[in-house]
């Protein structure tokens, strides 16, 4: 079910309609309303899904005894390996066989067509088990108290799909004075404005560019290097628009519920460095490799080399957390070196005279520019469907003599100008909110501030009732 459809803003209305109708149910209409949209997208999955939540809900409870260790392991062993099976199996059966230079047959087997559809949020209902597990064991976290609550809290429709990834210490407590929730109009305006956002830019920013690109990487081995810098920058807005937009929307609802879930992107093409980046960029996601990959091999705690190593070893998982591809382990690694190499450059640099440069602005405008570019870079190992058309991109866009630009290109990165600049225009609405909104409501008329409420839903109502959106780019991971 997705966000960017009628059917979905219908079972969304039905929901909150329920959720505030009847305050002593709320956790039973959420479980409910969680099942009916895992349902939706495939019953036999929705059991697995299930029976997964249960099985480390009864593990869990041994997490705090004196075989709390072993526990531990029969749980992330079990998440893990459901994680392994659906996301991981094919893609090292395939490198086995293609390194001893055989084929196993698999006739008979439902792995015979080598293809295993992914459970819907896999990835990450996985990382907030493996998170919960971890947390309860550290008695950093009190086990859920309930089947029900455990289930509301990892299940949750408004963000398990595709993210923000919750932690038990956060949002647990909301789940524990839900009844109490009073419906507030502030909060309710405040979470159809994050609604709204999320799907302007899914339905007119993403769905206007993603034509482009798909054309483009379609074509990824006979590309101009004009061409493929054009992809990539795109491709570069394409995914921050396309995934900001479902975890504002996320945001959204949990505002219409009254809860509190965390953003996950704050501008994050105005990094001048990959530690300001993965600040900006899926933020969950990079606490959750920091606390639970990061820390435990050492941390900053340890001989520099050794720091650099689980730098890499870090940002490497990332990729692989991404999918089962090579593409996305070389992702991983170029960010993960990248980490390696500012933390460097920062311990040279520190103590000496060229550290005041830092604190100059031209240094920080060319460092973003840099570091944005390295970024798009990297998009391409992202996006390519394989190795050599990532490597024959790079290689275009070094060449200068590939350079030549089209009446096509000229206009396209014009666009990716332009979303850039609305980029920028966004780091100024966040961080200037507050005034926003005051000024929006004392100084614009009620007509006039109507009016384009109504022209807004409007556009958006016809786009969604046009049918054509796509399904969102982290729905795949």
């Amino acid at each position: 079910m997705l966000f960017n459809s009628i059917t979905f803003f219908i079972f969304l209305a039905i929901v909150v309609v329920l959720y505030y109708s009847f305050p002593r149910l709320r956790m039973y209409i959420l479980a409910l309303a969680n099942i009916a949209f895992y349902a939706y997208a495939g019953v036999g999955y929705f059991l697995l899904f299930a029976a997964v939540v249960t099985v480390v809900y009864g593990i869990s409870k041994g997490l705090g005894g004196s075989r709390g260790k072993l526990a531990l392991a029969g749980g992330l062993t079990v998440v893990l390996g459901n994680l392994f099976f659906f996301k991981y199996s094919i893609f090292l059966l395939e490198n086995i066989e293609r390194s001893l230079g055989i084929q196993f047959d698999l006739g008979g087997t439902f792995l015979e067509d080598r293809m295993i559809l992914l459970p819907i949020g896999i990835s990450f209902y996985s990382f907030q088990l493996i998170a919960y597990l971890v947390d309860v064991y550290r008695k950093k976290l009190q086990p859920s108290r309930t089947l029900l609550e455990f289930w509301v809290f990892i299940s949750l429709f408004a963000h398990s799909a595709a993210g923000p990834i919750l932690r038990g210490n956060d949002f647990l407590p909301q789940l524990r004075r839900i009844e109490r929730i009073s419906f507030i109009d502030r909060r309710f305006k405040l979470g159809i404005a994050f609604l709204l956002l999320g799907l302007t830019k899914k339905l007119i920013v993403v769905e206007s560019i993603a034509p482009f690109v798909n054309a483009y990487f379609g074509r990824a081995g006979e590309l101009t290097g004009a061409e493929a810098w054009t992809a990539a920058y795109l491709f570069a807005f394409q995914i921050y628009f396309d995934f900001s937009a479902y975890s504002e929307m996320a945001v959204g609802i949990g505002l219409l519920l009254g809860l509190k879930l965390d953003l996950n992107f704050k501008t994050p093409y105005l990094s001048a460095n990959p530690n300001e980046f993965w600040r900006r960029w899926h933020i969950t996601l990079s606490q959750w490799i920091r606390d639970y990959i990061f820390i435990p091999l050492g941390g900053s705690r340890v001989a520099n080399w050794r720091i650099y190593a689980n730098l890499i070893a870090a940002m490497t998982i990332s990729g692989l957390w991404h999918g089962a591809a090579w593409t996305f382990i070389i992702w991983g690694v170029f960010h993960g070196v990248l980490s390696a190499i500012h933390r460097l450059y920062r311990r040279l640099i520190d103590g000496t005279k060229f550290e005041q440069l830092t604190k100059f602005r031209l240094y920080h405008v060319i460092a973003v520019i840099v570091f944005f570019h390295l970024t798009v870079i990297g998009w391409v190992f992202f996006r390519a469907e394989g190795i050599h058309e990532a490597m024959y991109m790079l290689a275009q866009m070094t060449a200068i003599h590939e350079l030549q630009l089209t009446e096509e290109t000229e206009k396209l990165l014009l666009v990716a100008a332009a979303l850039y600049g609305l980029h920028l225009a966004e780091s100024v609405i966040v961080s200037r909110f507050g005034r926003f909104i005051r000024v929006w409501r004392i100084r614009v008329p009620f007509v006039l501030r109507g009016a384009v409420y109504t022209l807004i839903a409007t556009v958006l109502l016809a786009y969604l009732f046009r049918g054509e959106s796509s399904s969102f780019i982290y729905f795949q991971f």
